[in-house]
This record gives C-alpha cells, sequence and structure tokens, in this order.
C-alpha cells in the first residue's frame, strides 16, 4: 500500500511540473529517496503513534541539514541548497498531508521556550542521501515542540524500481 501511494505521489508530483522543464535525473534519485524517507517520517515515525499526521503545517528546511541524522552534530558543519528538483518530488510528497512552506532558519520557526511559532506545525530536516547500488540512507529529523522531536537515518532500497524505506540505520535521538 504504502509503495503504491509513494509511486503515485511521485508521478503525480512529476507530472505536476512538466512547465518547469525536464528531469535532473542526476538528482532524482537523491529526489526520491528523500521523499520517501520523508513521507515514512510523517506517517509512521511522527512520535505521535498510529493514525494521521498531527501536523497542519510542514515547515522544510531548504537546505541539506547535517544534524538531520543526528542531534549531537554541528549544523554548521556544511550543508547545500536542495536542487529545484529535491524541492519539487518533496514538496508534492508532503503536501498531501498539509501545506508545505520552505524555510531558511527552523530557529525562526520556534520560540525561546522551543514551541513551534505556528500552532501546529512541523520542522522537517533531511540530510545529504548516500547511495550503494540499490541501497541509500537519508538522514531526517522532525522538530515540534521541545518534547517533540526526533533524529536518526532511513535505509531504503529501490525495489520494482521505487525506493522503500526498509529500516533504521545508526543511531536514534528522541526528544
Amino acid at each position: 500500500m504504502k509503495r503504491y501511494a509513494l509511486a503515485t505521489v511521485l508521478v503525480v508530483s512529476l507530472s505536476a511540473c512538466a512547465n518547469p522543464g525536464p528531469l535532473n535525473l542526476a538528482t532524482s534519485d537523491s529526489a526520491e529517496v528523500m521523499a520517501a524517507a520523508l513521507v515514512e517520517l510523517v506517517t509512521e515515525d511522527n512520535t505521535f503513534g498510529g493514525g494521521p499526521p498531527p501536523f497542519t503545517l510542514y515547515l522544510i528546511e531548504d537546505r541539506t541539514n547535517p544534524a538531520a541524522g543526528d542531534a549531537l552534530v554541528d549544523e554548521s558543519r556544511g550543508s547545500r541548497k536542495l536542487t529545484g528538483t529535491e524541492r519539487q518530488v518533496i514538496e508534492g510528497a508532503i503536501e498531501v498531508y498539509g501545506p508545505v512552506q520552505w524555510i531558511s532558519d527552523p530557529s525562526d520557526w520556534y520560540t525561546d521556550e522551543l514551541a513551534p511559532t505556528e500552532v501546529g506545525s512541523v520542522i522537517l530536516g533531511v540530510g545529504e542521501a548516500t547511495f550503494s547500488g540499490d541501497t541509500a540512507l537519508v538522514p531526517v529529523s522532525l522538530w515540534c515542540g521541545s518534547l517533540c522531536g526526533t533524529w536518526f537515518t532511513y535505509k531504503l532500497e529501490r525495489i520494482d524500481a521505487v525506493w522503500q524505506v526498509t529500516g533504521i540505520e545508526g543511531p536514534v535521538a528522541i526528544s
């Protein structure tokens, strides 16, 4: 079911983006694994248990976040702007669950008490995807308050031409 839904979302989002020009094949795998990882994060590992995602606004960092998979990593370690293809595919996959807004600095979106400035919002971060054949690792983070956050790395595999989350690799941090 998840594989079908994600494949549909990716097809729909890529079809909807026909006007911006051809898909950059150099980043399409990166875009697809990032989108699949973020969908899994908001639908399955959102820290709220079962049921639909509880968020009303998805604030997504517009850069790769070096601390996405590990809350203890120095975020100033280096990042890059997400490509247009990555942003299009990620937004198409996430907007199914609610409005998406791209943000540059996550700290602009939470108070001194670490509460979101927008009630019901979640800040999503994604790190640089790494590939080894038909396997990828994608660091992710979710932040929705001082006691509402998680950081870890998803393992994805290309199965029947679709990237699917198959597990979590390495440490997991939860607040």
